[in-house]
C-alpha cells in the first residue's frame, strides 16, 4: 500500500481554494443565517466535512475543548448550489431549523418562486404557508423528476443507488438547489451493516462538490453543547484544502500557525479524509501529496502521536487507516504497526480451515476461535442463501477509534467488516485480529448453517458448557494467535494470549461473568430481553474514558489480568460491573442526572446477589462517613437538584437508604413495574420519569417518599406528589 502511495505522488498536486482569499464565503453564510436565532442540538448529529473550492460552512461548533466541526454546510457547482445538514431534524420547520432552512430554500434556488420537491419529509404545510409550492417526491431521486423542481429537499438517510446520486450531481450542476440531511454515523444501523463511504447513493455524487456526509460521531456529542449559535464568521481552517495549504505554509515558513490553527486544520482535514471512497478522489491526492514524506507510523504506549508534536504523521496514519479500511478484495499489506498492536502470530504458525456453525438466532459476532494475520489473505465460503443477507465478515475486535483523541497509543482505526455478498469473499486486514461473523437481528427464525473460513491461524476459544479445563490448559491455551477469548452465554471476554495463558480454571471464572450478567439481567427485568452475550474487550487505548460501556465494553489491556481473576479472596472489581450495568440501564428509570447512578445500584445487588459480600465494599466512596458527607453537603446547598445532578455518589447515597429502608425486593419490583400495567403508562419524559420513581416506589413501599425526594432536591411534580400523599410519611432515621 505505501508503495502505491509513493508511485502516485509523482502526478500530485495540491487542491486549490479560494476560502479565505475574499469574503465571498462571509457574504453568502450572512445570506443563508438571516433571521436565524439560536438551533437545539436535536438528536446526535454528526459533522459534515467539507474540502471544495467554493464549499463553506454554514453551522459550526466546538464541544469539550475540540476544535470547531460543521452541522450545516454549503457549496456552488457548476450552475446549481446545495447545503447538507449532519441529522435529518434540521429538515423541520420549527423556530430557527424553520427559518434555515427557508433561507437555504431561497439560496439554492435559481427563481424568485421556486417549485420545491419534499423526499422523505413532511414540509408541504410548512411551505405552503409561506407561500412556496411544493410536491412529494415518492419516487426515486432521478433525472425526470429532478428537473421537474428547482429546488428539492430530501432526507437521504436511506439513499443507496448510485444512479440516485449521479442524477443529483447533474441537477446541481444543471443549476438545481439540493438541501439533504442524514446522520451520517448511523448509516451501517439503517442499511443493515453497510458502510457509508461505500455503499451511500451520494457517496461518489458529492466529491467533486466537496462537501460530505462523515461517519463521525464524537463532534457535537458533549452535554454541555445544547445548542449551535449562528455567526456570521468562522474558521477558514472549517474547509480542509484551506487547512492544507495553511499547514504547508506553515511547514515552509511562509505563515505560521498557532497550535489552534494547527489542530483546527489536522481535525478539518482528517473529517474530510473520513468521507472518502476507496478509489482516488482528488481530496486524497491533495493529503498524500501535502503529507506523504516519512516511513509509515508506528504509535505505542511509550511513544504515543500527539497532536502537539506529530501533526504530519497523524494525517499520514489517519489517511492510512482509513484508506486500508476500505480497501477491496484481498490485496492489503500489512501495516507497520500492526506488529505492536494488535500483534502478529508467528509467521510459521500453522495455517487452518475450519468450518464454523452459525446460529442466526443469536445475533452480534460470532466467536470462530480463528485470527487472521495483517497483510495475510482470507477466504470464507457460505452457502448460496446466506449470501446478501445482511451478514458479514469482522476483522478485529478494537472497534473503538480515535482520530479525536489528542494522542494515539496505537494506529486510530484497525478493524475491517466486510459484507458478504458472495459464496467466496475473499479479504484481508492491514492490521488483522480475531476472525468473526457478524450475524444481523434480520436474521433470527433460520436455521443454522455453516461457513467455512481458510488459512488462519488458530486462536484460544474457551467456551463454558462446551470445553473443559483440561482440554484449555493442555491444547486450547497454547493456540498460537496473540489474542484469546473466554465465552459463557452471556459474556465474552478478549484480552491477550498472554494474559488468558495465567487462567488455569476457566470454569470456575467463566461461570463467575455467567452469574453477573445473569444477577443484572434479574434485577432490572431483561433475562427475556437478552439476545446475545456481552462482551469485554481489552485495548492499549479506548475512544472514552478508562472504561466505557457499549457492545463491546471496552477495557485498558492493563485490567486483563483483573478481569481473568475470580477466586475466594480477590475478584475482578467495581468498573466491570459499573460497564455492564450501563448497559442494562433503560430511560424508564434513569433520567437526567442518574446516568452514572443508577447502573451502580446495579453494581451494588451484584456485590450482593453474585459475590455474596457486603454490598456497599465495592467503592471507596461508599463507606459510612462518604455517606454522612452526602447528607451534609445536600442539607447545606443552596440549589439541591444541581447538586444532586453533578455529584453521581452523593446522587447514589438516595437509592442506597431506600434499598436499606425496603430491600432489594423493592428495587426488583420498581425496576420490574414497567412490565406490569397496573402501575399506569411508561414514562415518556424526564419530568415524568422522576416523577413515575417517585409515585411507583411510593406505591413498592406502601410510604409517602414525597418529603424524601424534596431532601435529596429530586424535583417531581405537585401532582406525584398528590398522588402519594395517602400513604405514611417516610424518611430514613437521622434525617
Amino acid at each position: 500500500m505505501k508503495l502505491a502511495f509513493i508511485l502516485l505522488l509523482a502526478t500530485l498536486t495540491l487542491v486549490p481554494c479560494v476560502i479565505g482569499q475574499d469574503s465571498w464565503p462571509d457574504a453568502e453564510r450572512a445570506e443563508l443565517l438571516h433571521g436565524v436565532e439560536s438551533l437545539p442540538k436535536s438528536g446526535l448529529p454528526g459533522p459534515v466535512a467539507i474540502w471544495g473550492r467554493n464549499a463553506f460552512p454554514v453551522i459550526a461548533a466546538a464541544s469539550n475543548g475540540n476544535p470547531e466541526a460543521a452541522l450545516c454546510a454549503a457549496s456552488e457547482f457548476g450552475k446549481g448550489r446545495a447545503v447538507i445538514y449532519g441529522h435529518p431534524n434540521y429538515l423541520k420547520s420549527n423556530g430557527s431549523v424553520g427559518v434555515l432552512l427557508l433561507n437555504a430554500v431561497r439560496w439554492t434556488s435559481a427563481v424568485e418562486r421556486p417549485l420545491i420537491g419534499c423526499k422523505e419529509v413532511n414540509l408541504g404545510a410548512f411551505l405552503e404557508a409561506q407561500g412556496l409550492e411544493s410536491e412529494v417526491i415518492d419516487g426515486p431521486l432521478l433525472g425526470k423528476t429532478l428537473n421537474r423542481y428547482d429546488v428539492v429537499i430530501a432526507d437521504v438517510q436511506n439513499l443507496t443507488d448510485e444512479a440516485e446520486g449521479q442524477a443529483v450531481q447533474n441537477y446541481i450542476k444543471r443549476g438545481g438547489g439540493f438541501i439533504a440531511a442524514m446522520t451520517g454515523w448511523a448509516f451501517d444501523q439503517t442499511s443493515g451493516g453497510k458502510t457509508l463511504n461505500l455503499a451511500h447513493g451520494l457517496r461518489k455524487a458529492l466529491m467533486p462538490i466537496g462537501i460530505a456526509f462523515t461517519t463521525e460521531s464524537n463532534a457535537f456529542a458533549a452535554n454541555e453543547l445544547s445548542h449551535f449559535e449562528p455567526r456570521g464568521e468562522l474558521p477558514a481552517l472549517l474547509n480542509a484544502s484551506e487547512a492544507i495549504a495553511a499547514m504547508k505554509d506553515h511547514r515552509e515558513g511562509s505563515s505560521m500557525l498557532t497550535a489552534q490553527d494547527l489542530a483546527q486544520a489536522t481535525s478539518a482535514i482528517q473529517i474530510a479524509i473520513a468521507t472518502q471512497p476507496p478509489e482516488e478522489t482528488a481530496f486524497q491526492t491533495a493529503v498524500m501529496s501535502a503529507f506523504s514524506e516519512g516511513d509509515q507510523s508506528v504509535p505505542t504506549e511509550q511513544d504515543p502521536l500527539t497532536q502537539a508534536d506529530h501533526t504530519d504523521a497523524r494525517i499520514r496514519l489517519g489517511m492510512e487507516t482509513r484508506v486500508l479500511r476500505l480497501a477491496l478484495g484481498g490485496e492489503v499489506s500489512a501495516h507497520a504497526a500492526a506488529a505492536v498492536f494488535p500483534g502478529l502470530a508467528p509467521t510459521d504458525a500453522p495455517r487452518v480451515t475450519k468450518e464454523i456453525e452459525i446460529d442466526p438466532n443469536v445475533p452480534g459476532w460470532r466467536s470462530t476461535g480463528l485470527w487472521l494475520n495483517a497483510g495475510d489473505p482470507l477466504e470464507v465460503a457460505v452457502t448460496a442463501d446466506i449470501v446478501d443477507k445482511g451478514y458479514s465478515i469482522r476483522i478485529g475486535c478494537h472497534t473503538d477509534t480515535l482520530y479525536h483523541l489528542e494522542s494515539w497509543s496505537r494506529a486510530p482505526d484497525i478493524t475491517r467488516s466486510v459484507s458478504i455478498v458472495e459464496e467466496v469473499t475473499h479479504t484481508a486486514s492491514a492490521f488483522g485480529g480475531l476472525i468473526y461473523i457478524d450475524v444481523p437481528t434480520s436474521a433470527a427464525g433460520g436455521q443454522p448453517f455453516t461457513v467455512t473460513i481458510g488459512e488462519a491461524v488458530e486462536a484460544p476459544l474457551f467456551v463454558l458448557g462446551e470445553t473443559t479445563d483440561a482440554e484449555w490448559n493442555s491444547t486450547l491455551k497454547k493456540h498460537p494467535a496473540p489474542w484469546a477469548e473466554l465465552a459463557c452465554d452471556k459474556l465474552i471476554l478478549s484480552c491477550p494470549t498472554e494474559n488468558a495463558r495465567k487462567v488455569r480454571n476457566p470454569t470456575q471464572l467463566m461461570t463467575f461473568w455467567d452469574n453477573v450478567v445473569a444477577s443484572q439481567d434479574d434485577i432490572a427485568n431483561q433475562t427475556a430481553e437478552r439476545k446475545r452475550p456481552e462482551r469485554i474487550v481489552t485495548d492499549v487505548q479506548i475512544s472514552a474514558g478508562y472504561m466505557h460501556s457499549g457492545y463491546p465494553i471496552m477495557v485498558p489491556t492493563s485490567a486483563s489480568d483483573e478481569m481473568l481473576t475470580f477466586t475466594r479472596l480477590k475478584f475482578p472489581g467495581w468498573g466491570f460491573y459499573h460497564e455492564i450495568g450501563h448497559n442494562h440501564q433503560r430511560d424508564t428509570f434513569t433520567f437526567d442526572g442518574a446516568g452514572e447512578v443508577t447502573n451502580n445500584v446495579i453494581v451494588l445487588y451484584c456485590y450482593e446477589a453474585v459475590l455474596g459480600k457486603d454490598w456497599l465494599i465495592g467503592h471507596t466512596a461508599l463507606t459510612e462517613e462518604e455517606r454522612r458527607d452526602n447528607i451534609r453537603e445536600i442539607q447545606q446547598s443552596s440549589d439541591k437538584w444541581q447538586t444532586w445532578k453533578n455529584d453521581p455518589f452523593l446522587a447514589l447515597t438516595t437509592y442506597i437508604q431506600l434499598v436499606q429502608a425496603f430491600g432489594w425486593e423493592s428495587w426488583r419490583a420498581y425496576l420490574h413495574s414497567f412490565a406490569d400495567e397496573s402501575f399506569g403508562p411508561i414514562p415518556q419524559s424526564d419530568d415524568q420519569t422522576r416523577d413515575q420513581f417517585l409515585i411507583r416506589y411510593s406505591k413498592i413501599s406502601q410510604r409517602n417518599l414525597g418529603p424524601f425526594f424534596d431532601f435529596w432536591g429530586i424535583p417531581v411534580s405537585e401532582e406525584a406528589k398528590q398522588a402519594v400523599s395517602y400513604f405514611d410519611v417516610w424518611m430514613p432515621e437521622g434525617l
